[in-house]
């Protein structure tokens, strides 16, 4: 049933992370004071060429809209949308976990530090949020049709 709770938090989910994709996340100062803006699909310049692009980040962040997306409408299997439901909140934490690496190894190899952090960055966090929710209430869901199947 696509109207359940779940596949509102499944589809806020989706949403999130797909907006989280073209969202700035930090800004980086370089060392001659030069500005570079860190987002999922890559560094950008001011100018708005592509300083380094980041494919680890856009990646984790395109799959788990696109796993939530696809698990809104396995409501029929509930232990598979369970297991989906979990694939994608790795692949949130491993998002932050490959921007992390980006933004680590472009602060060592060019000298540049973190100036400033925008709303991107707490996207995922709410996406993961709400994706714990769904899981939970496909447990329930699950827990309700065991309950009932016993006492038929």
């Amino acid at each position: 049933m696509i109207q359940r709770r779940q596949s509102i938090y499944l589809l806020l989910t989706a949403i999130l992370m797909a907006v989280t994709a073209f969202s700035p996340l930090l800004v980086i100062r370089m060392p001659d004071l030069s500005i570079l803006d860190f987002m999922s699909c890559g560094i950008m310049k001011k100018t708005g060429e592509l300083f380094k692009p980041t494919w680890g980040v856009i990646t984790m962040a395109g799959l788990s809209s696109l796993i939530a997306l696809v698990n809104i409408f396995l409501y029929k299997k509930r232990k598979l949308q369970i297991r989906m439901g979990y694939i994608t909140s790795l692949f949130i934490v491993l998002y932050y976990v490959t921007l992390g690496t980006y933004f680590y190894v472009i602060c060592n190899n060019i000298g540049a530090e973190l100036s400033s952090i925008h709303y991107g960055i707490v996207l995922p966090f709410i996406a993961l949020i709400l994706n714990i929710m769904a899981i939970a209430n496909i447990k329930k869901d699950e827990k309700l049709v065991k309950s009932l199947d016993r006492i038929r």
